[in-house]
């Protein structure tokens, strides 16, 4: 088997290089480990406007990526190890889950690690997950990658995946909320490093040795058109979302007091306000509904355009929380 450790901790470019050694390297199995900085990483077929907390995200900067298989969302920091897994695969059906999961389960086990198999695809301490994973199959090939939670920012992941309190009707897939812990907590060498963690799992993983290779300047060159072409791209991480409505009823007090109560249900098409209804106590409001049709749904996209109104001025109402009352 031959290993690619990537030093790269930049999540675009880390889900492109799956996706290109994925299509370009058929030659025999590849494992691959690899860290991203602070990230949301979101599957290819989930809503992103259900997944996150949209304020939140916003306000930190963490970058939201879209892998190319399916699953749920998680959060990557660089206390979390990736691991992926290219390999040949039967037919072109979904590859047996265990094929890959036992393994990194006995080598977890062997460093003393108490982790088991739960569902199809997590893997465990006790009911706590330390692991999540998801594949993709094509021509005779199947990428099976998944996260392990060594010491990772638990708050931070929960502060950042809380979901919306409007009403949201899609079709997406959805996540599943899940306890979590970290690995670290669990070793009974807790001075143990990340960068020694992932060692000592390599060692177990491939008793039998392993070639170490490295990405030439061509797949480098290759994987950067693929993050500037897709991974990086908002029509790629949030217009690829499904169509989804969005309902939330709004009671707010302006700045002097005054009771508005502003309703809201919009259509979301590919990422954008396909259709707008805004109510204020009862009434259409014609501005609010030009101003936000057509508009990027995201959180600084729909204050941006708030802020441009006649009603923000007049109501008095704080941005922040005239801009809650959409998201």
């Amino acid at each position: 088997m031959k290993v690619f450790d990537s030093t790269n901790t930049d999540v675009y470019f880390n889900l492109a290089m799956e996706e290109y050694l994925f299509k370009n390297c058929v030659d025999t199995e590849y494992l691959l480990l690899w860290k991203n900085h602070n990230s949301i990483v979101l599957g290819k077929h989930q809503n992103i406007f259900e997944e996150i907390n949209l304020a939140a995200v916003a306000e930190s900067g963490i970058p939201v990526a879209r892998r190319n298989t399916g699953g749920g969302t998680v959060f990557h920091d660089e206390q979390n190890l990736n691991y992926s897994f290219i390999s040949n695969s039967e037919g072109d059906g979904f590859a047996n889950y265990e094929q890959f999961l036992t393994p990194v389960i006995k080598a977890l086990n062997e460093m003393g690690i108490p982790a088991v198999k739960r569902r199809t695809s997590d893997i465990a301490i006790g009911e706590q997950k330390i692991s999540g994973s998801a594949q993709t199959v094509k021509k005779g090939r199947v990428l099976h990658h998944g996260t392990l939670l060594y010491n990772s920012d638990l708050s931070l992941l929960k502060n950042l995946l809380k979901t919306t309190a409007g009403k949201i009707t899609s079709k997406s897939v959805k996540s599943v909320r899940s306890e979590v812990t970290n690995i670290k907590k669990h070793m009974t060498d807790q001075s143990m490093t990340m960068a020694a963690f992932k060692d000592t799992l390599l060692e177990k993983l491939l008793p039998d040795g392993f070639e170490k290779v490295s990405l030439t300047e061509a797949d480098i060159q290759a994987i950067q058109i693929l993050v500037d072409e897709k991974y990086s791209q908002w029509e790629w991480n949030y217009g690829q979302s499904p169509k989804f409505s969005f309902e939330k009823d709004n009671t707010l007090l302006s700045m002097k007091g005054i009771k508005t109560q502003l309703d809201v249900k919009l259509e979301i098409i590919k990422g954008r306000i396909a259709k707008c209804e805004v109510t204020v106590d009862g009434l259409a409001n014609a501005e609010l509904i030009e101003r936000l049709t057509g508009a990027r749904y995201g959180y600084q996209e729909v204050l941006h355009k708030l802020e441009e109104t006649r009603f923000h001025e007049a109501s008095q109402i704080k941005i922040a929380k005239l801009t809650n009352c959409f998201i």
